[in-house]
């Protein structure tokens, strides 16, 4: 690696689940994400979003899948072409994983 961090830009829909249609939850829209280069996309800080999404993303982001990896930046996302409300993630590979050649979220 050339000194940089691996980040990815992931983007999740809220949606009703099919078994329990009270409960919201949030669908990766593209389950690898995107790999960024540059300095990507500015987001706010996670803390910016409602306690729900927090209680979401928590449990999302703590599944062994995306070991390794911490959230940079998260945010509405709105697109004009698709009904329903998204959320963009960015995601950055931590220093262990780094050292370590791990990459979950990929695998």
């Amino acid at each position: 690696m050339n000194g940089l961090q691996s980040r990815r830009l992931l983007i999740l829909q809220e949606t009703r689940n099919p078994q329990n249609m009270a409960e919201t939850i949030y669908v990766p829209v593209n389950k690898l994400g995107l790999p960024i280069c540059g300095p990507g996309p500015e987001l706010p800080s996670i803390l910016e979003l409602p306690l729900r999404i927090l209680r979401a993303f928590t449990e999302i982001f703590n599944q062994p899948r995306y070991k390794g990896w911490a959230i940079a930046g998260a945010g509405p996302y709105h697109d004009t072409s698709e009904e329903g409300k998204y959320y963009a993630v960015v995601l950055e590979q931590t220093k262990e994983a780094v050292g370590g050649n791990e990459s979950s979220i990929v695998g």
